[in-house]
């Protein structure tokens, strides 16, 4: 009796993120309101701060600030595409505010693409921030499954 109530529910809330994460890949830069749920989105030029909670592993309640007000608890992500050595570069600079390593997932788009993909990303230590680089031009990024570990 239990299993077919908790079949319908699992498969709910399995479809419920799927909807989450695809609709936040077709956000347009000019619609783009940065966080969605435990996720965030950038274009290309976006720097933003964004205050969350850890409640031991887990990061909760995103919000975008214009500032940093809590130094303990604000995350700094800037995003461009800049030169690097001799070559141009898209650049992720995420700060770690917090005193365990941060981890996270990410997802690219490559313009002028239209489909994301998966792309590898080191955690960040404890109080200090960390650089992703590409070589190519990314169009947008999408930040999701932050951790503290």
């Amino acid at each position: 009796m239990r299993s077919r109530f908790l079949i319908p529910i699992l498969v709910l809330l399995i479809s419920t993120s799927t909807v989450k994460s695809q609709n936040i890949e077709t956000i347009s830069k000019e619609e783009n309101n940065f966080i969605y749920s435990n996720s965030i989105k950038l274009f290309l030029g976006d720097s933003i701060y964004i205050e969350a909670n850890a409640t031991g592993k887990i990061l909760s309640d995103f919000v975008k600030v214009n500032s940093i007000s809590d130094s303990t608890k604000t995350i700094s992500i800037k995003f461009t595409y800049d030169r690097f050595g001799s070559n141009n570069a898209s650049l992720l600079k995420v700060s770690n505010p917090f005193s365990k390593v941060l981890s996270y997932k990410a997802k690219i788009r490559i313009a002028p693409g239209k489909r994301y993909s998966e792309t590898s990303i080191m955690p960040v230590w404890g109080g200090i921030f960390g650089m992703e680089m590409w070589p190519d031009k990314i169009e947008s990024i999408i930040l999701y499954d932050f951790e503290l570990k």
